[in-house]
Formats: C-alpha cells, sequence, structure tokens
C-alpha cells in the first residue's frame, strides 16, 4: 500500500468531509473562467461593439478576478487549515506505523492535488456550460446590436488552471507545515483532553447587546449624515457582534440551563449543555460568518434597492418615453406628430400608447416675490399646466394609478419630484390655490396634491394642475388656439432598444426647439444598463461570498462529528432514541446555519433603513426579496448539511 492509494481511499471513505470543499472550489474556479473568458474575447475588447459601458463592464471584470483570488486565498487556507486540525489522530496513527513528517506532508499534498484537479476540471466543465448563458446575458443587458459570440479562450483555460493549481497547491504546501510537532501520543489524544467549562463576563454580554444598539441607532437617526457616522456605526456593530458570540449567547445559554422548566423539558438538557460549548468554540467562525453574510445581504439589496428607487423615479416622473410640447393646437414648430410616428415605425419600435392632451399655461398668483425668486425654476412653485379631469383619467388608466374625479372648485395638484423618494409636497401648507390664466385669476381649493405626474415635465418643471371638465372648457373658450398648449406623449413597446430612433427624432428638432423635447431613453438606459450589469457581476461575487459562509459552517460541523461520536453512542447505549439524536443533531445544526443569518438579517435592516433615509424611500420590500433568495439558498445548504451529518449517524455503531 502506497501513500497514493492511502490518499484515494481517505478521500473516498471521507467523501461528506471533503465534498464542499471540492464544490465550493469548483464554484469559484467557475466563476474565474467565466470571467477570464470573457475579458479574453477579442470581440469584447472592441469599444466599437461593447460601447463605453462594456470598456467598463471589463474593468470591473478585472476588479472581480483579483477579488475571486483574494477570497480562494483565504478560504482554502482556512479550509486546508480545518481539515488538519481535525486529523490529528489520523497523523498520529501514520506516525506510529513508521512515517515521517516530510511523508505525511507529501500525503497531504498529494490528497489536496487530487482534489485540486477535480475542483479545476469541474469548474472549468461548468465554466464552459455557462459561459454562453454569460455572454447571452451581458449581450441582453448592454443592448448589443449583436450577440458577443461565444469563444472558449486557450489562454483563459491555462490561466484558470495555472492560477488555481499554483494557489490550492501553494496554500497547501504552506499549511502541511501547521501540522503539530507533538508526539504520537499527544496526536493519537487529539481532541479528547477535556474541555473546560465555558466562562463569560456579565459586563461583556451586556456591552454586546448596548454597542449593537448603539450602532442601530446611529444608523436610524444618522439621515443624510450616514457618509460620517458610517464608520463607527460599523465599528460599534462588529465590535458588539463579536461579543454577542463569545459572551452573550454563553450567557443567555447558561440563563436557559438554570431555568429548570426549559432546562429538564424532553431532551433540552443535552441539546443545551453541548451547544454551550459550541457556540464558545465556534464564537469566531459564527462572528465570521454573520459579518460576511451582512455584507453580502447589505450589498446585494443596496445595489438591487438602488436600482429600483432609479427605475421607479424615472418612471414617476417621466411616464411617456418621449415627448415634446407645441405652442398652438395646429402648430408643428418641434415637429410633426406624423414624423414621429414614421421614424419609429421605420425604425421597428412599436407604440403601445400615444397621447394628445390640450394644456392651459397658468401662473401661481399666491408666492411672495420672495417665494417667487426662489420657486420660479427648481422646485417651480409658480407655473403651472392646467389639464381636464378626462384627461388626467385617460392618462392615469394607462399608468395604473387611481384616477379622480373633481366637482366645481377643486383642483388637483401633481407636482415634481426629482429629488427621489417621499420628498415634502410643495404645497404641504396651502389649502387654496390662486392661478392666473390670461390675466383672469381664479382660486381653487386643492384637494390633492401627489409627487411626479401623469405627463413628462416642460422646459420650466411647471407642475400639472387638475380642474373639473367643466371649468377647464369656461377657461379654454376665452383663450385663443395659438395660446394654447398641446402635449404629445409616446409609449413604447421596448423602449430600452429604442435609443437610436429617438436619437434620430431628437436630431430632427430644430435645437431652438429642443428645450421643449423630451425623452428618457438615450440618458436613462445608460444608467440602467450600469445599474443592472453593477447587479449582475456583484451576483457572482455575492454567491462566491454566500458559498463561503455556508461552507466555512460545514467544514466546522463535520470536523467535529467524529468528536460528538462517542457522546452520542454513549446516550444511545443510555437509552437515547435514534429520533431524539436526530433532533438534538437538527437543533445543533440550525443554530449554527441560522442564528448567524439571523444577526446577519437584522444588521441588514438597519443598514437598509439607513439607505432608506438616505434615498427618503421605502426598500423594505426590495430588501424582502434579496433576504428570501438567500434564506432559500441557506435552507438549502442546511437540509443538506444534516442530511449528511444523519448519514453519519445512522452509521455509527
Amino acid at each position: 500500500m502506497t501513500l497514493r492509494s492511502i490518499a484515494f481511499k481517505n478521500i473516498k471513505g471521507n467523501l461528506n468531509k471533503f465534498v464542499m470543499y471540492y464544490l465550493s472550489n469548483a464554484l469559484v474556479v467557475m466563476v474565474f473562467f467565466i470571467f477570464a473568458n470573457f475579458m479574453l474575447n477579442p470581440k469584447v475588447g472592441k469599444i466599437g461593439i461593447m460601447g463605453q459601458m462594456g470598456a467598463g463592464t471589463l474593468r470591473a471584470m478585472y476588479l472581480c478576478e483579483i477579488v475571486i483570488l483574494v477570497f480562494t486565498v483565504v478560504f482554502t487556507n482556512y479550509s486546508i487549515s480545518s481539515f488538519l486540525k481535525s486529523r490529528e489522530k489520523e497523523f498520529g496513527l501514520l506516525s506510529l506505523f513508521g512515517l515521517t513528517k516530510g511523508q505525511i506532508r507529501s500525503y497531504v499534498m498529494f490528497e489536496n492535488l487530487i482534489v485540486s484537479v477535480f475542483s479545476i476540471a469541474t469548474g472549468l466543465l461548468l465554466g464552459v456550460l455557462f459561459s454562453k448563458l454569460f455572454f447571452m446575458a451581458v449581450s441582453a443587458i448592454l443592448i448589443l446590436d449583436a450577440e458577443l459570440p461565444l469563444v472558449i479562450s486557450l489562454k483563459a483555460l491555462i490561466l484558470t488552471i495555472l492560477c488555481f493549481l499554483v494557489l490550492f497547491q501553494g496554500i497547501g504546501f504552506i499549511s502541511s507545515y501547521r501540522i503539530k510537532n507533538n508526539n504520537i501520543i499527544e496526536l493519537l489524544r487529539g481532541a479528547r483532553v477535556a474541555k473546560p467549562v465555558p466562562k463569560f463576563s456579565r459586563i461583556k454580554a451586556v456591552l454586546s447587546i448596548v454597542l449593537i444598539a448603539i450602532g442601530y441607532i446611529l444608523a436610524l437617526f444618522s439621515n443624510q449624515a450616514i457618509i460620517f457616522t458610517m464608520f463607527p456605526i460599523l465599528i460599534v456593530t462588529v465590535a458588539g457582534t463579536f461579543m454577542l458570540y463569545s459572551q452573550f449567547s454563553v450567557y443567555f445559554t447558561n440563563k436557559l440551563q438554570k431555568n429548570k422548566e426549559v432546562f429538564y423539558k424532553g431532551i433540552n438538557m443535552i441539546t443545551l449543555s453541548q451547544i454551550v460549548y459550541k457556540l464558545k468554540d465556534n464564537s469566531r467562525i459564527l462572528f465570521t460568518v454573520s459579518i460576511l453574510s451582512a455584507v453580502t445581504l447589505t450589498a446585494s439589496a443596496s445595489v438591487y434597492s438602488f436600482q429600483k428607487v432609479i427605475q421607479k423615479n424615472i418612471t414617476t416622473n417621466f411616464p411617456q418615453d418621449l415627448s415634446f410640447y407645441e405652442e398652438g393646437v395646429n402648430s408643428h414648430q418641434v415637429i410633426a406628430p406624423e414624423r414621429v410616428e414614421k421614424i419609429l415605425k421605420d425604425g421597428g419600435e412599436e407604440i403601445t400608447y400615444k397621447n394628445k392632451v390640450i394644456l392651459i399655461n397658468a401662473v401661481n398668483e399666491g408666492l411672495s416675490a420672495e417665494e417667487t425668486a426662489k420657486h420660479s425654476t427648481f422646485p417651480n412653485k409658480m407655473n403651472f399646466n392646467i389639464m381636464s379631469n378626462t384627461d388626467y383619467n385617460a392618462l392615469a388608466k394607462v399608468q395604473k394609478t387611481s384616477s379622480i374625479n373633481l366637482k366645481a372648485g377643486e383642483i388637483f395638484i401633481d407636482s415634481y419630484n426629482f429629488n427621489g423618494g417621499e420628498s415634502k409636497k410643495l404645497f404641504a401648507d396651502k389649502s387654496e390655490l390662486k392661478l392666473n390664466v390670461e390675466g383672469k385669476s381664479t382660486t381653487w381649493k386643492i384637494k390633492q396634491e401627489i409627487s411626479g405626474s401623469v405627463i413628462n415635465t416642460d422646459e420650466r418643471n411647471a407642475s400639472t394642475a387638475v380642474v373639473s371638465d367643466e371649468e377647464f372648457n369656461k377657461l379654454k373658450t376665452n383663450i385663443k388656439d395659438e395660446n394654447l398648449k398641446v402635449y404629445y406623449g409616446y409609449s413604447l413597446k421596448n423602449w430600452m432598444k429604442s435609443a437610436d430612433s429617438v436619437s434620430k427624432i431628437k436630431g430632427e428638432v430644430p435645437k431652438e426647439m429642443l428645450k421643449k423635447f423630451d425623452e428618457r431613453v438615450t440618458d436613462v438606459v445608460e444608467i440602467m444598463k450600469g445599474m443592472t450589469l453593477t447587479f449582475f457581476i456583484g451576483t457572482f461575487i455575492s454567491i462566491l461570498f454566500f458559498v463561503a459562509t455556508g461552507s466555512i459552517l460545514y467544514f466546522k460541523l463535520f470536523n467535529e462529528v467524529q468528536k460528538d461520536k462517542q457522546e452520542f453512542i454513549a446516550l444511545k447505549k443510555m437509552g437515547l432514541s435514534i429520533s431524539e439524536v436526530k433532533r438534538i443533531v437538527s437543533t445543533q445544526c440550525a443554530v449554527m446555519f441560522f442564528l448567524p443569518f439571523i444577526v446577519a438579517f437584522i444588521h441588514t435592516c438597519f443598514a437598509i433603513k439607513a439607505l432608506s433615509n438616505l434615498l427618503k424611500a421605502n426598500l423594505s420590500v426590495y430588501l424582502m426579496v434579496i433576504v428570501g433568495v438567500y434564506l432559500l439558498l441557506q435552507t438549502i445548504y442546511y437540509v443538506f448539511a444534516k442530511s449528511m451529518y444523519v448519514r453519519q449517524i445512522n452509521s455509527w455503531e
């Protein structure tokens, strides 16, 4: 029997220990290869094809590759170190059989080489399979005219193989020197040395809660000052979280043990007695996983929320994809509607809705001289476009917003909100609005004011005032057709892909009339592409961090399984049923997997609340979407780990 055959048999016999290490490494290799294959694609390097956003994407991916390599160093170092620490008894037996420390290191290196080769091979295979989907996704996000062709780069293959072989084997070589220089008896004893009763400090336990509470309070009430309080919040929260696991968790479990009603109920005596040791022993791991998970959740939720908030604000203030205002009913000073529709049709764009609305210019007479000077442009409280109730309801129906029913003397205000979020209403302190139309003043009672509008803004950012049809027609009869304003708006089916057609229309508008033309396509598309691409690439990195946290917990769990083996066998001999043993294992696994997730979730909630205050928007819905996805993945991880643990229990005699 050779060292190589022993290594093969050891991996085969302890597959449950190696499986997550193997899969995690394979995933890292896959993501690295996909990014490398994308960067080394000859088409990607051409800015003419990819655009400026594509060039930015390329730079971002270079940074991602560095992050992946750094992550691999940290993760692999921890994994191998954990393996070696849990196998002291095995190394003691090998020493007893006459193997030298050099031979044991060679054995460990060869074992690591086997796992590394399989990880790299699997990662490359998955990378090749998923590269096509990645290229398609990037092409769709960047809205390229043609899909990026899939090219399997030989340079990317060689780069990936070399990088990870060097990393895996280099870290394995360094870690192999951490095998203790103890004598054979100490190695054979391994972890059998009795552990002292976990100790804690009541002061530190209470301090952990106080520090976390301080961090949460600062996050809630910092508002716009969050930029300056960010680092103090981070420091006190991290310090509080560390003591939460090392002190408060032991303190809390100790209190439960002293509660007779809880401690002596069912199998709680055994469960709590084991958990108190596990919490103390694994406090650093649980702390690391909590912080890592909080960073992952917060980053993912922040990018996703920011993207959705921008999209919502754009839609609120610019409901139509393109629009223009004409002074006069039959005037075509800006551009003829027929010409707009022809350009869109020639460009293959489908118009989902078009509208033509008659508007009446009005001026607010209720402002003081100081207010007039302050609010004549942004925010504009002076200028208004009066619209009829019927026209408003028609537009509201298309945009799936509430319709209104105004009586004589009532007015409904749509004021533009360019600050985003739930900003203060412009006329919240007013109950009436006095408007001057063609030299005639009329006072209306303000029924309601909402942010945003059913039409795009004009060059003055004038708010929209809606009045009853009867009053609108009365005003209209006293105004000449050439003094009326006409609004033309168009909504397109695939507006994100209509930049060329919209740019052509804009090019035919006279320069002096461009201020009356508005569109959200050319500028907004670039913003949305950038946000979507950031979220897309960030998702890959987040998945790596998520796999890291789950794998760290999995390694820790299975490195301790042999320590727990004798305890569970003894308990079974004392009369504990296999179902009760499984319940204890399920509880311990649940604590290990979901306690850090719960702590990370609470941290993330307050971080997102601080971001909500900064953006003046409610981001809770977007947070729940991200948390729901991660909770599902964490649950899958937990079920897998528990099933592997139970499988071990079933094999015990």
